[in-house]
């Protein structure tokens, strides 16, 4: 990157976002399908309805005018997903804006891996494997074929814990992802991961 990482002092609209589009898609377009697209190389707001593309200085007053209000009746959660972006145009927010946030339930949870996983019928999902720090647990986030949210399991001790429930809904790994590649807390999590599955007798297919 030609630039220094900087941390934001402020919130920040995010007008467009590139680089790693990989992850960022996997990250943000299949959860929010409906409302966001990868167009150019470059992450962009759709419209719901039409799927048309919103130009950022068409829906910036209003998407930063609603941000603080929904903060003002505390409706805001806040989801903890760390992304890296080499390539951003953002809008930051003016510097006494502040907001609060709503009690989520288990707010610490930071997502780690992504897994590409395949029923014994044939159906396709994804497992996402989050881990909290306070709490020093793991949950998982079973997904069906259309993304929709089938399970979550939250509270496992440890790995060995999260591949028993894996092993219990009979779904074979078929492709592993870091939540962020350039995070070494990722790429810890998917080798001890790996290990507990190898632990277990999974073997990865030649």
């Amino acid at each position: 990157m030609a630039k220094p990482r900087r941390r934001l002092d402020a919130f920040a609209f995010v007008e467009a976002l590139g680089g790693q589009t990989e992850h960022v898609e996997r990250s943000v377009v299949n959860r929010f399908h409906s409302t966001f697209a990868f167009l150019n190389g470059k992450l962009t707001s759709i419209c719901e309805h039409c799927a048309e593309n919103l130009p950022p200085a068409a829906i910036r007053s209003a998407v930063m005018n609603g941000f603080v209000r929904l903060g003002q009746k505390r409706l805001l959660v806040n989801e903890r997903l760390l992304l890296f972006a080499s390539d951003a145009v953002l809008t930051e927010f003016r510097g006494e804006t502040s907001i609060e946030e709503s009690a989520m339930r288990d707010p610490d949870y930071a997502l780690l891996l992504i897994c590409d996983t395949e029923s014994a019928i044939g159906e396709t999902g994804t497992i996402e494997l989050w881990h909290s720090v306070a709490r020093d647990d793991y949950a998982i986030v079973v997904n069906g074929h259309e993304g929709r949210e089938m399970l979550r399991d939250a509270f496992n001790d440890d790995l060995k814990d999260v591949v028993t429930t894996i092993f219990d809904l009979g779904l074979v790994l078929t492709q592993l992802h870091l939540a962020q590649v350039s995070s070494p807390y990722c790429g810890l999590a998917r080798d001890l991961f790996l290990e507990a599955l190898e632990n277990a007798g999974y073997r990865q297919a030649s």
